[in-house]
């Protein structure tokens, strides 16, 4: 279900929007530019530091012929956050860029790229320092925020 749409997105190339969908168990999207980890615990999630706040366990996947697949980037964010490869996880949404015409600046696929979320079924405890918050924290600005809401609730 399609929740928020931010068109003329200023990270995405002119004539681009940002959109993002959320559901309990959605097909993975592809192509996916990066996967994220969302860690359920009652009505908290967890998060962890980065250089612009608070944010979901996230591993890039890459560009090019490099890229990994989201399966691949998935297996190496389990294994970073919890050490466990194989956990049992769902997408639970995703943001889907939509950029008709790349610029020079942009390098993920067009004309559509996906940022999946994937939320953790199992009872699992994060091995990496972060902190457990919840949907009254003040992160609304960052684009996988409706899909912890929604998620959670």
């Amino acid at each position: 279900m399609l929740v928020a749409s931010t068109p003329e997105a200023s990270w995405l190339p002119s004539g681009s929007t940002a959109e993002v969908w959320v559901g309990q168990d959605c097909p993975t999207p592809s192509p996916a530019i990066i996967v994220r980890l969302l860690l359920l615990r009652g009505e908290t999630f967890f998060c962890v530091s980065s250089p612009k706040g608070l944010d979901l366990p996230t591993l890039f996947l890459g560009s090019g012929a490099e890229r990994l697949t989201a399966t691949e980037g998935l297996r190496q964010l389990l294994q970073r956050t919890l050490s466990q490869p194989d956990v049992a996880v769902r997408c639970v949404g995703y943001v889907r860029n939509v950029a008709p015409e790349p610029d020079a600046d942009y390098p993920h696929p067009t004309p559509d790229a996906y940022v999946p979320v994937f939320a953790v079924d199992d009872a699992v405890k994060p091995v990496v320092p972060g902190e457990w918050i919840g949907v009254h924290a003040n992160l609304n600005e960052r684009h996988w925020w409706p899909i912890a809401v929604h998620a959670v609730r």
